[in-house]
C-alpha cells in the first residue's frame, strides 16, 4: 500500500506505508511532506499500487492515473508538479483528486456529484469515468464563462446533499 500525499500548490508523491510507524507516548510526530512557506497538504489518502485514481480540472476534464505512476518519494519529499503529470493547459488547475474504491463492482452503484463556482450542480455515474484517455475526458460541459469546477464528490442514491 501506499500513501498518496497532495499540496495546495499541485505537488504530488506517493510513499510506502511501511515507511510511516505509530508513535508512542510523548512522541513529537514528524512531517509528512516538505513544503514551501505558504503551500500545505490538502489531500492524503491510502491506495493500492493498481488503484486508478481521477483527476478533475477545474475546466471540467477528468484525467485518470493508476497509483503506481505517481512519483515516488520520502516522507520529507516535497514531490511532483502535477502540471508537469497531466496535459494542462494555461490557468486550468486540479480541483478534486479522487482515488477510485477498490471494489470494482460498486463503480455501478456510485455516482459523482459536480458543484461549480456559479452554482451549477450535476450528477454522473462513477462508470462514465472508468475508460478516460492520456489526454482527459471531459467530465462537464461549462456554461458559462469564467464558471470552474469547484468541487467533485462520490454519492449514491441514498445520500442527501446539502
Amino acid at each position: 500500500d501506499m500513501v498518496v500525499t497532495v499540496s495546495h500548490s499541485g505537488y504530488i508523491k506517493r510513499v510506502p506505508l511501511s515507511l510511516y510507524r505509530a508513535q508512542r507516548r510523548g512522541g513529537k510526530g514528524r512531517s509528512g511532506m516538505s513544503t514551501k512557506e505558504e503551500d500545505f497538504v490538502t489531500r492524503l489518502f491510502v491506495a493500492n499500487t493498481h488503484t486508478p485514481v481521477l483527476f478533475f480540472s477545474s475546466r471540467g476534464i477528468v484525467y485518470k492515473e493508476k497509483v503506481w505512476r505517481l512519483p515516488i518519494g520520502n516522507p520529507q519529499s516535497r514531490g511532483k508538479a502535477l502540471i508537469n503529470m497531466l496535459p494542462l493547459e494555461q490557468g486550468e488547475r486540479i480541483t478534486t483528486i479522487m482515488p477510485l474504491p477498490e471494489d470494482e463492482t460498486s463503480w455501478g452503484d456510485l455516482d459523482v456529484m459536480f458543484a461549480t463556482t456559479r452554482g451549477t450542480v450535476r450528477r454522473n455515474k462513477l462508470s462514465d469515468f472508468v475508460q478516460v484517455n492520456r489526454n482527459g475526458k471531459i467530465a462537464m460541459k461549462l456554461e458559462e464563462e469564467g464558471d470552474e469546477i469547484l468541487g467533485v464528490e462520490t454519492c449514491t442514491d441514498n445520500d442527501d446533499v446539502l
